[in-house]
């Protein structure tokens, strides 16, 4: 029978596809999807040598990994170049037991993968919207399962406030663009710990019609929290108005308070990491002696 069930959606998908329609599980069960705007507008404006088509062949099988990757990725779904990401990313945490929200359980690999990864008492919590996931429900070894969706902000507040918040939060979800966009929203303001970091994977749906449910892909999104982290810029004219010493320096800013939270923002391949300061991060200065 799932065969079959998955066989109709295809159908469907292929059926309705051409219109910018997908077939949808609730009523009215049909969708509306954007096509991504590409990349050869931004492409525009790069020097003429930057934007030489070339072609860009596939690797013939795994290249070498780190000691320990190599079995990190047979355990579990994760697209190669992810790894050593999570590696740079999460290493600084492994010395100190951390609490970590992965959005998407699936087949609990990564559930295991992080359990093995990080601190021994650690607090692994995943959350995904299939009720036969709540058989990784392992709490005798931190590991916490919850069923409901990404897109349930009431869900999210739950999760928070039973098993928060977190140092770490994962998003593996439904990769649709609004769920992903709405998910950071909330949790970076509500269930990220200072300091703490913030994961999107699989940004490339963002370019495939299937998960576009939203103008606004998560991509989009992303390339405006680059603005917002440098607010304070657009609210000033100079560098004399950062300068220690000089009566010109400005002794605050109004800002966003998004603003004040950003620390970094990293982006790779279908990847972001985005950065949570420890703390209101303070305003920058300039010195000239």
């Amino acid at each position: 029978m799932g065969h079959l069930a998955n066989a109709l959606v295809e159908f469907a998908r292929r059926v309705l596809g051409p219109f910018d329609l997908a077939p949808s599980r609730h009523a009215p069960f049909v969708v509306r999807r954007y096509r991504p705007r590409g990349y050869l507008r931004p492409l525009e404006n790069m020097a003429p040598d930057l934007a030489v088509p070339v072609e860009w062949k596939a690797e013939a099988s795994v290249p070498a990994l780190e000691p320990g990757l190599s079995e990190i990725l047979f355990s579990t779904h994760k697209w190669v170049h992810y790894l050593p990401v999570y590696e740079r990313t999460l290493s600084p945490l492994r010395g100190r037991p951390v609490r970590l929200l992965e959005i998407g359980v699936s087949r609990g690999g990564s559930l295991q993968l992080w359990r093995r990864y990080l601190h021994p008492e650690s607090t692994v919590v995943g959350i995904d919207i299939e009720p036969d996931c709540a058989r990784f429900d392992d709490p005798k070894n931190r590991v916490h399962v919850r069923i409901g969706s990404q897109a349930d902000l009431g869900f999210l507040r739950k999760i928070v406030d039973e098993l928060g918040p977190f140092d770490v939060v994962v998003d593996d979800g439904s990769h649709m663009a609004s769920h992903m966009i709405e998910t950071f929203r909330y949790l970076f303001a509500h269930g990220l710990q200072d300091g703490g970091v913030y994961i999107v994977e699989d940004m490339h749906t963002n370019y495939w019609t299937p998960w576009r449910d939203s103008k606004l892909s998560f991509v989009d999104f992303a390339k405006s929290l680059v603005d917002v982290m440098h607010a304070h810029y657009l609210a000033t004219t100079g560098e004399l108005e950062f300068r220690l010493g000089l009566d010109a320096r400005r002794e605050s800013i109004t800002v966003p308070e998004l603003t004040t939270w950003i620390d970094a923002i990293e982006f790779y391949d279908s990847m972001a990491v985005i950065r949570r300061s420890n703390g209101r991060r303070s305003m920058p200065m300039t010195v000239m002696r």
